[in-house]
């Protein structure tokens, strides 16, 4: 097997883009061309970065996910919401307007 596609494979095994795997492709090769011993040290350091890779981008992709779920159920409740007139034009300034008599007292 070639080195690209052996990247290809380990890649797709472990949820990376290959575009982002190219960079290990030198690696891929040199392996390739090197006795049995070394040749599997480096595919399984080269495979442990893929997985790592994998892993990060799984991770940001479910922060997104979730981000996104907060955001839309913030909209679903704000989007039928009229604030009351006390609330429009607020002045954080100046507490009275909240009707919070005991702020304006210090």
């Amino acid at each position: 097997m070639d080195a690209e596609t052996l990247l290809e494979r380990l890649c797709a095994r472990h949820g990376v883009d290959p575009k982002q795997g190219a960079r290990l492709l030198p690696l891929v090769q040199w392996a390739l061309k090197g006795p049995r011993d070394s040749r599997d040290r480096i595919l399984a350091v080269v495979e442990r970065t893929l997985a790592d890779d994998g892993a990060e981008t799984h991770r940001a992709a479910l922060n997104a996910a979730a981000e996104h779920a907060v955001l839309v159920a913030v909209a679903r409740i704000l989007h039928d919401w009229s604030p009351a007139e006390r609330f429009l034009g607020l002045d954080l300034e100046r507490p009275e307007l909240l009707g919070d008599e005991d702020a304006t007292r210090g």
